[in-house]
């Protein structure tokens, strides 16, 4: 298939880069010259561990491709990924400035019919204002899906391979089946696509993120009790991760949750 992703940041180039792994032929957007210029030429401008093989491998083939043209994206991919920016505002809430400025210049050189795709973390509500912003300049058809990420910085490529679920936000049948067949080499080993609607998408991202800083905090509060009352909170977690309704991952005490993702998430 040919998939466009607007944006090389992490999440970007990891999307593009797993998604050409299998077979794909996908062009990669960014408005940052000097960037595109070094990803044309070999030099990955992140470290993820196994990365930058499946990127030399599937630059050198020929199937990831760099420009700083988005009406050259367009052209390219019936599928079109938003990983952009959503930095957080004065008051903590996501800034969709990056977002919707993509969008509204979509619909201004949309020709035919696309799959949007938003990769970001946004608000409930954001594949309606996309959706409305891309309406302003096309009449054709299109659809807007939100497709939420779940990476994890040191596995990454992991996750995007081998990952426990995918959550897709659409309603559209003709989105789902594109999507399934872009999803289905992923899922073989009998993870689920969740497929549900766009707001239930958007807030799923969120409410994982929440929840993680809700086990990470409490496992501290723990942590405190613990050195108060005596008691060993490595055996405290172990016990408590051992029932397989709360589980043994982010129960380790430490300094709190922290990161780029987490603390603007709460807060948003």
């Amino acid at each position: 298939m040919k998939i466009t992703v607007v944006g090389t940041g992490y999440v970007g180039l990891v999307t593009g880069t797993c998604l050409a792994e299998t077979g794909n032929h996908v062009c990669c957007v960014d408005i940052d010259q000097r960037k595109v210029e070094k990803l044309r030429s070999g030099i990955m401008p992140i470290y993820e561990p196994g990365l930058e093989k499946l990127f030399e491998r599937n630059l050198k083939e020929e199937r990831l491709t760099f420009t700083t043209s988005l009406e050259e994206g367009v052209e390219h991919g019936e599928i079109i990924f938003l990983a952009l920016p959503t930095p957080p505002g004065e008051d903590g809430s996501a800034d969709l400035k990056y977002v919707l400025g993509v969008a509204d210049h979509l619909g201004k050189i949309m020709t035919d019919y696309k799959v949007i795709i938003d990769k970001s973390t946004v608000p409930v509500g954001t594949a309606e204002k996309v959706q409305a912003a891309i309406a302003k300049n096309f009449d054709g058809e299109f659809d807007v899906v939100s497709n939420p990420e779940f990476l994890r910085e040191g596995v990454a490529v992991d996750d995007f391979m081998k990952p426990d679920r995918i959550v897709i936000g659409t309603t559209s049948e003709r989105a789902q089946k594109l999507l399934t067949e872009l999803y289905g080499p992923y899922v073989r080993q009998g993870n689920p696509i969740i497929f549900m609607d766009e707001r239930s998408a958007e807030l799923t991202k969120y409410a994982a993120n929440a929840f993680l800083a809700v086990k990470i905090s409490f496992m501290n509060e723990i942590a405190q009790i613990c050195e108060r009352l005596g008691a060993d909170v490595d055996m405290v977690r172990k016990g408590i991760g051992s029932d397989e309704r709360i589980g043994k991952r982010f129960l380790f005490p430490g300094i709190g949750y922290g990161g780029s993702c987490f603390p603007k998430d709460v807060k948003a």
